[in-house]
């Protein structure tokens, strides 16, 4: 008998953050020097192309899901929105403001 294999969804990504309210750590809970490491904790979700989730977990920087994690900024968002094919466009506040087509940054705004 074959076993079952779990089919995740973005909606199924989208409910589980929302019951859940953040998502697994990531790393060990306790640094190495035994100080309590900060929880990742979702401050904004984005959906945007056709398979990605972007995540704002803070000071710990903008992350993109779409399978697998990939940091793509280490400032800490304002604002997100998707829009057109596959574009993000991102508030970082004095930073500016940047879209990001899955490649390149492109700044729009200051």
């Amino acid at each position: 008998m074959k076993p079952k294999r779990l089919l995740w969804t973005f909606g199924s990504l989208f409910l589980l953050i929302t019951l859940v309210g953040s998502l697994p750590q990531f790393g060990p809970a306790v640094r190495a020097d035994g100080i309590a490491a900060r929880p990742w904790r979702t401050q904004g979700l984005q959906p945007w192309g056709q398979k990605n989730v972007a995540v704002d977990f803070g000071a710990r920087g903008l992350w993109s899901y779409d399978g697998h994690w990939i940091q793509l900024s280490r400032l800490d968002p304002r604002h997100m929105a998707g829009w057109g094919a596959g574009q993000l466009a991102i508030d970082f506040g004095v930073h500016g403001l940047w879209t990001y087509n899955g490649r390149v940054w492109t700044r729009i705004s200051l």
